[in-house]
């Protein structure tokens, strides 16, 4: 007997008819890494009325906290074990690191238009399993009109934050790795091997695609999240609106924490309901403040803006203070590689980091 709607064939292989889900407005939570997804997910886990599901597309790894560190306990858990007992019913023939579509295990098939039968399945079951459900999932910014086949009348919450703040974020960490970038200088030139929450290989796979932008391969660190900002922004942002319509909302992060009432109450509406107390509460009490963007006044952010194009990304997303940093735009920015460490700032850098792991 086939799941709601759904057209199978004798492989399992899901058809295009559209499901359809028992009452309710199903949401989707997208939103670059280090966007703040997780912050609200964790207030939406307040609401009783919503099933919510955390990044059924993940690694299997623990996640202690999620990415905001404001509960306590594998944000992933529930969502784990569900995805597990999933594969072994329908997909036993498939191992489980195949359902993280995406990084880290491989995060170029995030530019991918369309899910394999194995994750839209599991994304379809997880929506299936209340009237009411929220799935929080960050790899899914290319992929906007699959969601839309997979339920037409969903909502989605668009989740975006300041590129220099995401900037800072995946390259310091919650660790604040100023041994390797201890300075301005270093911050805006050093080349690393660092994953950078798979930035480095999205940004790779992009510019393999766009060919135009001509950039060296041997980009410096601090500009791989920027162009992957860049790209998943234009490409959630285009779709959801032509997809989803009034029921697509584009929300800043920095609004959020100014004005959690007013932006819940948005957040909701897509939705057609009202925030319960209980979000807005736990939001208020949870929700840190920005603190001052790292580096933030520097005009190599506006430089790298005008380098790879993301002029009009930054003006529809809100960030146009990124442009004016230097608004006379005459000086490029130098992509000159820095000097190589000496090997007693390497030791010394090595020496910090196991003091830091400890």
């Amino acid at each position: 007997m086939t799941a709601r709607g759904v057209e199978r064939g004798a492989t399992g292989t899901p058809g295009r008819t559209p499901l359809s889900y028992p009452g309710g407005v199903n949401l989707f939570v997208l939103g670059l890494r280090r966007s703040g997804t997780t912050i609200l997910y964790d207030a939406l886990r307040e609401d009783p009325e919503l099933a919510c599901y955390y990044e059924p597309l993940r690694e299997e790894a623990e996640t202690i906290g999620g990415g905001s560190g404001a509960r306590e306990g594998d944000a992933f858990a529930e969502t784990r074990v569900l995805r597990e007992r999933f594969r072994e019913q329908r997909y036993p023939e498939l191992p489980i690191e195949l359902f993280n579509w995406g990084g880290p295990r491989a995060a170029e098939v995030e530019l991918e238009a369309e899910l394999p039968p194995h994750c839209r399945d599991l994304l379809a079951h997880l929506l299936e399993r209340a009237p009411n459900v929220a799935i929080k999932e960050t790899r899914l910014h290319h992929k906007i009109p699959e969601l839309a086949e997979l339920d037409p009348q969903a909502a989605v919450v668009h989740l975006v934050r300041d590129p220099r703040a995401v900037c800072a974020s995946m390259l310091l960490g919650r660790r604040r790795r100023t041994d390797v970038y201890p300075d301005a200088e270093t911050f805006f030139t050093a080349r690393t091997g660092r994953r950078l929450w798979s930035s480095r290989r999205i940004s790779a796979a992009l510019l393999e695609r766009d060919r135009s932008l001509d950039l060296p391969a041997d980009l410096p660190d601090f500009l791989r999240p920027l162009v992957v900002w860049k790209a998943a922004f234009a490409a959630t942002g285009a779709a959801g609106r032509r997809r989803f319509g009034d029921r697509y909302a584009l929300v800043r992060l920095e609004d959020l924490r100014a004005d959690p009432r007013g932006v819940l109450e948005r957040i909701y509406g897509v939705i057609g309901r009202s925030p319960p107390d209980a979000v807005l509460e736990w939001t208020v009490a949870n929700l840190r403040p920005e603190g001052n963007v790292h580096l933030g006044d520097d005009p190599r952010w506006t430089r790298a803006a005008r380098l790879i194009g993301m002029q009009e990304e930054l003006e529809e997303a809100g960030y146009e203070r990124i442009l004016e940093l230097e608004p006379d735009g005459d000086r490029p920015l130098d992509l000159t590689p820095p000097p190589p460490r000496s090997r007693l700032s390497g030791l010394i850098g090595r020496a910090r980091r196991r003091l830091d792991e400890r």
